[in-house]
């Protein structure tokens, strides 16, 4: 059952902002797929602000090879999207196995980034694009990188004044790129393992990788190491076990040893051998 709260419908930005501002235990809502749940659990707010009709934080559009996103397109949407498909396929492939279709349909790409879940679909897809987050309160804004927003699991550094705004991610055409996930069920199930990636060749060779991991870790994680190490290198077996090695190593390192890695790592391994590989 849910607590007791007073609703406000934002009808413009300025609105919401204001809100914000003036008001103490206000949180804002859009799709509410994980915010009702956590209300469920006993979270309270004295205050619900439901953006969800605010048509500028809506709209995908791409400029100059950075797609613009705003923090209410739901994960229908983004996995449907010609722009987000051509630019950001990932990312595409990522939303479209969000939860259910009526998650997918309700649930937002703002959500999520607020949420912070260590299982996030869309979260390590958007750190190899390197995401950029507007976060804006009354008379004031700042940009921040996603991977510096998310401080702990289900905890972000955004201040309870402050509205995430566009989310901007750099195209990565010409790279070959994907997602791939591990759930208990097709549909319906939260991600076990998952990893996103995004590498450019040429001739054999590693011109550029970038490589993000999801639901091993307190929070999802750009493998900068094992990047760093195939730049430039040519793709064979003995550089890519090296670069595996790594990748493991530094999960065992940031979450110490759990029950679920007798699994999880030699998934992982295998998925990143095939990745690396080039199938």
């Amino acid at each position: 059952m849910l607590p007791d709260f007073a609703s406000i419908i934002a009808e413009t930005k300025e609105e919401a902002l204001s809100c914000l501002s003036s008001l103490e235990r206000a949180k804002v809502i859009a799709g509410g797929t994980d915010l009702m749940v956590k209300m469920r659990s006993g979270e309270r707010y004295d205050h619900i602000i439901d953006i969800t009709n605010i048509r500028e934080l809506d709209g995908i559009a791409v400029k100059d090879g950075v797609v613009v996103i705003g923090p209410v397109a739901t994960h229908a949407r983004l996995g449907s999207d010609a722009a987000i498909r051509e630019n950001a396929p990932g990312l595409a492939l990522a939303c479209s196995l969000v939860g259910s279709p009526q998650i997918r349909n309700m649930g937002t790409i703002g959500g999520n980034i607020v949420n912070a879940s260590p299982a996030a679909d869309s979260i390590p897809p958007m750190l190899i694009h390197d995401a950029m987050l507007t976060l804006e309160s009354k008379g004031s804004s700042r940009k921040v990188r996603l991977e510096d927003i998310i401080v702990a699991p289900y905890k972000t550094s955004i201040n309870t004044r402050e509205l995430l705004g566009p989310v901007e991610i750099t195209s990565l055409k010409g790279y070959r790129e994907g997602y791939f996930r591990v759930a208990k069920r097709a549909t319906w199930a939260i991600s076990r393992l998952s990893v996103a990636w995004a590498i450019s060749e040429e001739e054999g060779t590693f011109k550029d990788v970038k490589l993000a991991i999801g639901s091993c870790t307190p929070m999802p994680f750009r493998a900068v190491k094992v990047e760093g190490l195939l730049r430039g290198e040519k793709r064979q077996p003995g550089i890519i076990a090296e670069a595996v090695r790594i990748a493991l190593e530094e999960i065992k390192l940031i979450s110490g040893i759990r029950p679920s890695f007798a699994y999880k790592l030699p998934v992982l391994r295998g998925i990143l051998e095939n990745v690396l590989g080039g199938e």
